[in-house]
């Protein structure tokens, strides 16, 4: 048996069956022996239905006047209905009932004859057409009950996914705030690394500009350093000269010559101390050409950092907008998964409602 489904032919009963040449009399005889029997049906020698025959209007016509007289010794085919509602046995459920209740009036509570391809299988009485039609309504309610059950239980799976989906936008929103937190601070701590390597360069230009001073500075004491050996060096000759005049002069000229080997030996110390201070300002203008160029490769690294940390914060600032939309984003699909949230919960109250009233009207009509 299909499941929810109405086999009419379960519902067949069996009912005498009469040859079409039986006679009326003898009807009257089975019908007085077996007053359970609603109706007898008439078949010919294989079974096919040819009349139905119902024992209340059987007996109201031989109770009318010469009733008897006219048909007792006729066969029934005189008094049988010619065209009984006939349906095969595995006919819907739902068709029977409509063609029943179509019926006229006269043979509205005739009963049904069923047949199994053509052949006698069985009737269904009035009574029998109102259980079936009473079942088909049960099921037709249960089919329901479960449709609304099911459809419930499918609505709460949707209401617990929305939960779900709120959870989840909830925790993103923390997320999206905590990124946001600190995508400020990023920004805030960029922003001191911009205001240090701004501070570098500029220092660097400082120093570059101290050092070319000092470069500066240097090449002017290396030409007083120059003119000061050029003057010792003429010192020197002109003691020398000295010397030689101081000699000549015999012993008037001796304190003249001691003068002049002082002067001739200040100017060779004065040499020595122009040819020292010449080497050490050599040495300065190295170190200060070294520092030079590490000043300048500071600078550049100042400046490209500060390029790198702009860019960085360009990058902080897309991130911070990103996750302003996102937070925003955020917001607007919680506050749609709580309406949606909502929207479930009615209708889950809905269904319930729905549910209750059809088992309060299912239980009145059992």
């Amino acid at each position: 048996m299909v499941k929810d489904q109405v086999i009419v032919g379960y519902w067949a009963r069996s009912c005498p069956v009469i040859s079409p040449n039986q006679m009326c009399e003898d009807l009257v005889s089975l019908f007085r022996v077996k007053k359970e029997l609603e109706c007898v049906v008439v078949c010919d020698d294989s079974r096919h239905p040819s009349g139905l025959i119902m024992r209340g209007r059987f007996f109201r016509m031989l109770g009318s006047l010469y009733g008897m007289s006219l048909y007792a010794n006729k066969p029934v085919t005189a008094i049988m209905d010619m065209q009984p509602f006939t349906a095969e046995r595995d006919i819907d459920a739902q068709e029977l009932i409509d063609r029943a209740l179509s019926r006229e009036e006269e043979s509205f509570y005739d009963a049904v004859i069923l047949t199994d391809r053509g052949k006698f299988a069985g009737v269904l009485t009035v009574n029998d057409l109102l259980n079936v039609s009473r079942l088909m309504q049960r099921t037709a309610v249960s089919r329901q009950m479960r449709t609304i059950r099911d459809t419930e239980s499918m609505i709460g799976s949707i209401n617990q996914s929305v939960e779900k989906v709120v959870e989840a936008t909830v925790d993103t929103q923390v997320c999206s705030d905590r990124i946001a937190e600190f995508t400020e601070q990023g920004r805030n701590e960029l922003e001191r690394m911009l205001q240090l390597f701004t501070m570098w360069s500029e220092t660097a230009d400082r120093q570059q500009q101290a050092m070319e001073e000092l470069t500066g500075r240097t090449s002017q004491a290396d030409g007083i350093i120059r003119l000061i050996a050029e003057l010792a060096e003429q010192c020197n000759l002109l003691a020398i000269n000295a010397s030689i005049e101081a000699a000549r002069a015999g012993l008037s000229g001796s304190g003249f010559g001691v003068v002049a080997g002082e002067i001739r030996g200040l100017a060779d110390q004065t040499k020595q101390s122009a040819a020292q201070i010449t080497r050490l300002l050599s040495s300065m203008r190295e170190a200060v050409k070294d520092a030079a160029s590490l000043v300048t490769a500071g600078k550049t690294g100042a400046d490209e950092g500060f390029i790198q940390v702009r860019q960085t914060e360009n990058l902080f600032a897309q991130l911070w907008s990103s996750s302003a939309q996102n937070d925003e984003a955020a917001a607007r699909l919680i506050l749609a998964s709580n309406e949606a949230r909502e929207t479930t919960n009615q209708i889950k109250r809905e269904f319930h409602k729905l549910a209750a009233q059809m088992n309060e009207t299912y239980a009145v009509r059992v």
